[in-house]
């Protein structure tokens, strides 16, 4: 049994997780955005990065923040909140022209800060999301969205166009999915 709870216990540090193309890469920040993400999902992540490449020892991130974009790992993982850390899912099936596509279809796209449903301007989970679908590789459906918790923030967040109902996806959402596997965390 102790041997059981070690290996447990070393599997979910941060040293040993070696991240692969195709990893999903749960994150908690600190904004006014992120915190209402937060309390609206009740989680701690309001931000999400893919695993995109890999090259000489580095590890690319696609994401959208500010836009569109591909970053090192280093540069994402600093963005972490403070004595939080990046939860790392793993799904069962990776397409490896992941790069390619991301290229062709989402690099440099403007950032949605609205949270809706389109292809013109794209928010983090929703990058995954459509990365995923168009590799043909499992994701979790979008969703009708609420905003019911700090409704008036929302509102002020929004100016009063608040996107209740319409569809759109969450970090939580990936990480409440079976469709992945749980590796771990990475420490800030």
């Amino acid at each position: 049994m102790r041997l059981f709870i070690l290996l447990i216990t070393f599997s979910f540090t941060s040293w040993s997780l070696e991240l692969k193309v195709g990893d999903i890469l749960l994150q908690p920040l600190h904004c006014y955005a992120c915190n209402l993400i937060e309390a609206q999902t009740q989680s701690e992540y309001s931000h999400i990065g893919v695993v995109i490449k890999k090259e000489e020892g580095n590890v690319f991130v696609a994401e959208a923040f500010g836009k569109v974009k591909v970053v090192s790992f280093k540069k994402f993982n600093q963005k972490t909140q403070k004595g939080l850390k990046i939860e790392v899912l793993r799904p069962r099936y990776v397409n490896h022209e992941i790069y390619t596509t991301y290229l062709n279809y989402f690099d440099s796209k403007p950032y949605d800060s609205n949270f809706l449903w389109s292809d013109e301007k794209i928010y983090c989970s929703e990058l995954v999301q459509k990365l995923f679908v168009k590799l043909s590789m499992t994701a979790p459906k979008e969703k009708p969205m609420t905003f019911d918790i700090n409704r008036e923030l929302w509102d002020k967040f929004f100016r009063g166009n608040t996107p209740e109902g319409h569809l759109g996806i969450s970090p939580v959402d990936f990480k409440n999915s079976n469709l992945y596997i749980e590796l771990g965390f990475y420490e800030n």
